[in-house]
């Protein structure tokens, strides 16, 4: 639903069914109204919400509302932050409960014992990212090696991908 930002040029919200201004005046049509019709009594929009902002998400930059502009400042945030972002208990819980990459990975891990050593590694340093201590390079290089390890499907690796955007790894890692 369209986000305004009402007259007093606070954070945007949806149009509400009651409004009384400054002056006193009651309108509980501003649903109704056209966005011209709604800028003459003062309301600004629609905004572009933050997750509606291309090329940024909440694990690679920071909104903060302007009401000078009546929009959202963008600001990238810095490597060590993006790191912090990452939900490595949400990227897990996914893999596992997926549709076919997990289960290839494990397929591979029981029939090649170098799989197998990199994937319980990797299973090692996500247990650790899981509890904020992240060895970054480590886990870019194990993430490598599977990579090159394990033969997935386009399916498969579009599956990985999902997971890296939803959990926030790709702000930090590659699949590369």
């Amino acid at each position: 639903m369209a986000q305004y930002s009402p007259p007093s040029r606070n954070y945007p919200q949806e149009l509400p069914d009651y409004w009384k201004f400054k002056d006193g005046t009651i309108r509980t049509d501003l649903q109704t109204l056209t966005n011209t019709q709604l800028r003459a009594l003062g309301w600004h929009g629609p905004i572009t919400m933050p997750q509606d902002i291309p090329g940024t998400s909440y694990f690679t930059h920071n909104f903060t509302w302007n009401s000078e502009t009546v929009s959202f400042d963008v600001e990238e945030v810095d490597q060590y932050e993006k790191q912090k972002r990452i939900d490595y208990k949400r990227f897990w819980n996914e893999l596992i409960n997926g549709t076919g990459a997990y289960q290839k990975i494990k397929d591979s891990a029981k029939t090649s014992l170098e799989v197998n050593t990199v994937v319980t590694e990797f299973i090692a340093l996500l247990s650790d990212a899981k509890t904020g201590n992240a060895n970054v390079e480590k886990i870019q290089e194990v993430l490598t090696e599977i990579l090159s390890s394990v033969t997935f499907t386009a399916s498969e690796l579009t599956e990985i991908q999902n997971l890296f955007v939803s959990s926030g790894m790709f702000a930090v890692y590659t699949l590369t």
